[in-house]
């Protein structure tokens, strides 16, 4: 029998992700690590979440910054010339 202490494992998984953010209270973190000691599947969730957590965080935010082109290529106004000139 479930004790009415113990979670389902979609709660466990929404207080595993919660607690990354905030700290759980003492009686629901004790209950989400007796399930987790029970259940493998909630537990590599958890560890999921922690390697997503740790790869976000190392993952470079702000894009590559790129020298403005200044002005057009020459085969660019080549092509351009060609096109003008078909259009006469």
């Amino acid at each position: 029998m479930i004790n009415h202490w113990m979670f389902r494992c979609k709660d466990v998984s929404q207080k595993v992700s919660r607690a990354m953010d905030a700290p759980l209270p003492f009686s629901e973190r004790l209950a989400v690590e007796i399930h987790l000691m029970m259940c493998r599947y909630c537990a590599r969730f958890r560890s999921q979440l922690r390697l997503l957590r740790e790869m976000s965080s190392q993952v470079d935010v702000d894009p590559p910054r790129s020298e403005p082109t200044v002005g057009l290529s020459t085969e660019c106004k080549k092509r351009i010339r060609e096109a003008l000139r078909n259009q006469k």
